[in-house]
């Protein structure tokens, strides 16, 4: 049977780069911690570490089971804290988002969950869609949301949030009329967008080939905070999610012909336990009346 103590000490030396800061982070002797990893690798018939005078890593053995070990200690932890706290009142919540949904979506939520369950603690990882589904996927978070289509054997997932992109500009800068803005006006306006990495940026120019256009004068930012404060100062044109589009945030928007629903669900493991808190916040999500 494995030593759940020397899972927690292999997998600290991999955060942490080293034995010593493992040790002190969990509150035992180096002599100690270095004993636990090396009978977990005498155990598991392999060696788990790569070490050098700079410090460790894992290597391509223990690569393969840090992930699981982090996933299973994870599972541990839950499960004790649902058996010290059915109603899930207490404990950590690890959730996965883009920083946009965080920002202009997610962050209400938040704050209702944590008046609701103010012991409990609550990470919250910024990820594009791909990586996010990985790390819940992986255990590394308990929930994610994620923008849709999603192809996942191992998650499931609930549309939470529907969307369609729309056109910012900058005071006084918007066509007259409240009509929208077609497509081939978009493309030949310098456009402010997100990163080619990202999901919603690759959308929107799935949009613009599927109607034979392509922009030309295009600014990258990493976020629509800088997004949106490039568009006004007049840098072009953005194309953001509407529900990121405020009152009084110095903006005029506009809808973008035959822009498409888009999705964002929430993702959670098809099988592992999620435990009480995880449980909690799934039901607020999905019931938030």
């Amino acid at each position: 049977m494995l030593d759940l103590d020397a899972l927690k000490a292999f997998v600290a030396a991999c955060e942490e780069g080293s034995v010593s800061r493992a040790a002190q982070r969990l509150f035992r002797s180096q002599p100690a911690t270095t004993r636990q990893i090396l009978s977990l690798e005498k155990a598991l018939g392999a060696v788990l570490l790569d070490r050098s005078s700079r410090g460790v890593k894992p290597s391509a053995a223990g690569e393969a089971v840090l992930h699981k070990a982090q996933k299973l200690l994870r599972d541990v932890e839950n499960l004790t804290g649902s058996a010290r706290d059915p109603v899930g009142e207490s404990g950590d919540l690890r959730i996965a988002s883009s920083d946009t949904v965080a920002q202009y979506w997610l962050a209400p939520i938040l704050g209702r969950f944590a008046r609701s369950a103010p012991q409990a603690r609550l990470h919250l990882d910024i990820s594009s869609s791909p990586e996010i589904a990985n790390r819940v996927a992986s255990g590394l978070d308990d929930v994610g949301f994620v923008l849709l289509p999603l192809h996942h054997p191992s998650l499931i997932h609930r549309t939470v949030l529907c969307y369609r992109h729309v056109a910012a500009f900058a005071k006084g800068a918007a066509p007259s009329g409240v009509g929208p803005i077609s497509a081939s006006d978009l493309a030949d306006s310098p456009l402010v967008l997100l990163g080619r990495q990202t999901r919603s940026r690759q959308l929107i120019e799935e949009g613009f080939l599927a109607k034979g256009l392509w922009p030309q004068r295009v600014v990258e930012v990493g976020n629509v905070s800088v997004q949106k404060e490039l568009v006004r100062v007049g840098l072009g044109v953005g194309v953001l999610p509407d529900y990121a589009a405020r009152p009084g945030d110095g903006l005029e928007y506009r809808p973008i012909d035959g822009a498409s629903v888009r999705e964002i669900a929430l993702v959670t493991h098809r099988t592992d336990f999620h435990g009480a808190l995880a449980d909690r916040f799934v039901k607020m999500v999905l019931e938030p009346g």
